[in-house]
């Protein structure tokens, strides 16, 4: 399983902008590194008018599904 921290900036319904999107591998991370990531990508969200920050469990490599778990949004 690999695991993602994962930004996505959220536009208004009428933009014509593309969104940012970041995702970092923090699979073989320390806890103190990932947390580290999540106050940057937190710090980065925050230029944002919308976003989601969210973990991605991604599983395709064992034949399931991946899982998210929401970290915050706007």
């Amino acid at each position: 399983m690999r695991v993602h921290l994962e930004l996505i900036e959220v536009l208004p319904p009428a933009s014509t902008a593309t969104p940012d999107f970041i995702r970092v591998d923090v699979t073989d991370w320390s806890q103190d590194d990932v947390n580290t990531a999540i106050q940057l990508l937190m710090q980065q969200a925050q230029v944002y008018q919308g976003y989601i920050l969210r973990v991605h469990y991604c599983r395709h490599d064992e034949g399931r599904p991946c899982a998210f778990a929401l970290l915050g949004s706007r």
